[in-house]
């Protein structure tokens, strides 16, 4: 009989797999004891050059626990505020529900990172993308924001799916 309390997260099917890395998880859909425990767990594995988009959680905040590997994250607040750091094997990382962020792998084996939410739902399912809201906003709105012309932005797509990782080209 199967264990409802057992999940074997590193064996499990990814939920994303790019050639910059996998997503595995640990949520509701798949793990049912953590339905409505407002809890999910997540294994990120980047290769070298890989990025997770960067993101924000509208309804979680995040944990990350760097197991092995080096990242290179930044954090934006309010306030105007932002931090780019290095993550080593053993330390944590919290970042606050709805501040944008993003992480990648700056080292030369692959970085693992275990992501906790406050939250059951899958992650991809509880983040807006960078990409994605490129999508929403007019050329001549980004211009008018960064100070450019409209025509610098033509060249960068308008998806209306996410990226979740990609790599360093």
């Amino acid at each position: 009989m199967k264990n409802p309390y057992l999940f074997d997260l590193a064996k499990s099917k990814p939920l994303v797999k790019k050639p910059g890395g996998t997503v595995r998880g640990a949520y509701e859909k798949v793990f049912p004891v953590v339905k409505h425990q407002k809890g999910a767990m997540f294994l990120v594995v980047l290769k070298p050059g890989g990025i997770r988009e960067p993101h924000w959680h509208p309804n979680a905040w995040e944990f990350d626990y760097c197991i092995s590997g080096r990242a290179r994250m930044s954090v934006v607040a309010p306030e105007n505020e932002w931090k780019e750091f290095d993550v080593e094997p053993g330390q944590a990382v919290f970042v606050p529900m709805g501040f944008f962020h993003y992480f990648e792998n700056i080292g030369k084996e692959d970085l693992h990172f275990l992501v906790v939410f406050n939250n059951s739902a899958a992650e991809s399912g509880d983040d807006i993308g960078l990409s994605v809201s490129r999508g929403g906003i007019p050329d001549h709105v980004l211009a008018a924001t960064f100070g450019v012309h409209a025509r610098d932005f033509h060249k960068i797509p308008k998806l209306h799916k996410e990226v979740v990782i990609a790599s360093r080209r």
